[in-house]
């Protein structure tokens, strides 16, 4: 009997995509080194965004548009200054992009390989995505936060302050009184929205990827990856979005605060449409950097298959 993963139609033979490879088909070299380098270009084509969407989730007066905000920064502090402040800290985080897509290969192959025999195929293919994205999520984090804190705390001060990295980490650090626990502010929260974002956008790639290669034939194979990316980080997004304003808002606040107080103030101050303020940014940010990221995705981890000899 022919396998799925060989199986012909009228168009020709499909090649493997990314739900049906494993670590163990991988040349990991190879196949981190490219995450690596695609992920510095995405951060640096979306790190304006990312400047943008935390001013607007942590502006204390009425909402500006992205537009506006995108005018009131390129007028005030120009186009490098502004929209690549905390640029050189970000970029640390590239350190441990192999972290996060190391743990999600490896826990999903050794998930793959021991399935119970009381749960079904399908099930476990859920069980599987989910539970890999949220180690992946939950590892990367850890290390990352920091790095997050300091550069969310740079992204709000204006260029001509005069703020430099180290008078943030200063800050964080010395002034704040809250020494090391200053820069995993909101390190609970960024968990509670990136383990459930990884998992279910991961989930919901896989899953559309595996249905929509029953109905889109072969010679179209190059748009499945674009499209279940789109539709996975589509609803994601929005799900997620009133958890990333208040990691935000306790990340960039000068003192420590609950959750359930930085939620009471940002209801005060914005209402509840203040839970989505910045959704048009974010989603600038989070729909295309999954689309063009995880189409990198699919094409590496395609071209780091071993050879078979």
């Amino acid at each position: 009997m022919v396998s799925i993963n060989s199986e012909l139609n009228d168009f020709g033979e499909r090649e493997k995509n990314s739900h049906e490879l494993y670590w163990h088909d991988l040349d990991k070299t190879k196949f981190l080194s490219l995450l690596s380098a695609s992920s510095l270009v995405l951060r640096t084509c979306f790190h304006p965004l990312a400047v943008i969407k935390t001013r607007l989730q942590t502006d204390e007066r009425p909402v500006k548009s992205t537009l506006e905000m995108m005018k009131k920064i390129s007028i005030d502090e120009g186009i490098r200054r502004g929209f690549y402040r905390g640029y050189s800290v970000a970029i640390l985080a590239l350190v441990f992009e192999p972290v996060f897509m190391g743990t999600l290969e490896v826990t999903r192959t050794f998930l793959n390989n021991n399935q119970p025999k009381y749960i079904s195929s399908s099930q476990w293919d859920t069980i599987t995505s989910s539970l890999s994205a949220g180690t992946a999520a939950l590892v990367q984090q850890t290390f990352i936060v920091p790095i997050d804190v300091t550069t969310q705390r740079l992204m709000i001060t204006r260029s001509y302050s005069g703020v430099r990295v180290k008078d943030v980490i200063r800050q964080i650090y010395i002034i704040s009184g809250d020494g090391i626990r200053g820069f995993y502010k909101g390190y609970f929260i960024t968990l509670g929205m990136s383990l459930p974002f990884n998992s279910i956008v991961w989930t919901l790639y896989w899953k559309i990827q595996k249905n929509l290669e029953k109905i889109i034939p072969v010679k179209y194979d190059k748009i499945i990856s674009p499209l279940s990316s789109t539709l996975a980080a589509l609803l994601t997004s929005l799900l997620t979005q009133p958890i990333d304003v208040l990691k935000t808002r306790l990340q960039v606040a000068l003192k420590r605060e609950s959750i359930l107080k930085t939620f009471i103030l940002l209801i005060q101050q914005r209402g509840f449409k203040g839970l989505f303020s910045g959704s048009i940014a974010r989603a600038s940010i989070v729909i295309p950097n999954s689309v063009i990221m995880m189409s990198l995705y699919e094409i590496i981890k395609r071209a780091s298959v071993k050879s078979q000899i």
